[in-house]
């Protein structure tokens, strides 16, 4: 799935994608988010504001990518590029 700034994920790493501003009214999410960051676990794609975030994983690391585009807009690119 194409996220943005020629950074792609295969499908099959997505653990999820994220409303940014949904998910962050959580203080664990919030948490999660500057952990990630603090370990250099964020990839910031963002040209604007953040708009959601993808949660990925694969056999080296987990990892954050946090995009201006919309989770709709992602969600609905990972049904058409299957």
């Amino acid at each position: 799935m194409h996220l943005g700034k020629n950074e792609t994920v295969r499908d099959r790493e997505i653990i999820g994608i994220f409303d940014i501003d949904k998910a962050t009214e959580s203080g664990d999410t919030k948490n999660f988010l500057a952990r990630m960051q603090k370990e250099y676990k964020a990839v910031n794609l963002c040209t604007d504001l953040p708009n959601a975030f993808v949660l990925a994983d694969n056999e080296y690391t987990d990892r954050i990518y946090i995009t201006s585009l919309s989770a709709k807009v992602l969600k609905n690119r990972g049904r058409t590029e299957k």
